[in-house]
């Protein structure tokens, strides 16, 4: 048998848990729709549904007043399976934090031919390939490229006030992922389950399958083989 979490917990040790982490985006977009995610979550068949959001927007979540990609698709899911929903991520920032966010990346946009060629290219795969690009390492090295496009145009503009913006955007990512996995974990030794799943935006979906391989005791998260098909060896330039 597979280890599981609890093997280093001592508790529900006879029950081996799979968490499947689903890349998503948050507003449909071509293949990235409703129906498509409903399907792969007909596949996992989870149990428990960890959501990348705080604890205050779950009764949105279960009375359906939230609308986003995610939240119908449990919302269907939900119609015709017993399933609980689980909360995860840090409560939402204040509203400045989201509009600084747009202004700095206003920026970066009018600075980087490169930062804006990857995002056009992100949307178009998103579009055209949905939740198998999104799950795939492809996905994960446009974000990685993304990442050293920001960073350099970050550099170039020599601004103190956008670097600061920029680092605190970084630092609230990287808090926000490793509260995710560390209320996972929480949930996992709290709670006897065989399946579940993780739906979070494609652009953490790396941060935390890192995070869930080199923290000890960590929640044991995988990609769920067999669902994504996606064309490897795509040639960014």
């Amino acid at each position: 048998m597979e280890p599981s979490i609890s093997d280093a917990t001592g508790l529900l040790t006879h029950r081996m848990k799979r968490i499947a982490v689903v890349g998503t985006v948050h507003e449909e977009k071509g293949l990235a729709n409703v129906p498509r995610l409903l399907t792969i979550l007909e596949r996992i068949k989870p149990e428990l549904v960890f959501l990348e959001i705080p604890s205050a927007a779950l009764d949105d979540h279960l009375t359906g007043s939230r609308s986003n990609l995610e939240s119908a698709a449990v919302s269907c899911y939900r119609a015709e399976h017993v399933v609980d929903l689980v909360p995860v991520d840090l409560p939402t920032p204040e509203a400045d934090f989201f509009s600084n966010n747009r202004d700095l990346f206003k920026r970066i946009e009018r600075t980087s031919p490169d930062y804006c060629r990857l995002i056009d290219w992100h949307s178009q795969y998103v579009r055209s390939h949905g939740f198998a690009y999104l799950n795939s390492e492809d996905c994960s090295d446009l974000f990685s490229q993304l990442r050293q496009a920001t960073d350099s145009a970050i550099e170039s503009l020599a601004d103190q006030r956008l670097a600061e913006l920029y680092d605190l955007w970084i630092r609230t990512n990287t808090l926000r992922d490793e509260a995710m996995m560390r209320n996972i974990e929480n949930r996992c030794r709290q709670t006897s389950f065989s399946s579940a799943a993780f739906l979070v935006g494609a652009a953490h979906r790396q941060s935390i399958l890192t995070l869930s391989r080199s923290q000890p005791g960590a929640a044991r998260l995988y990609r769920p083989v067999g669902v994504f098909r996606f064309p490897c060896g795509l040639i960014w330039f």
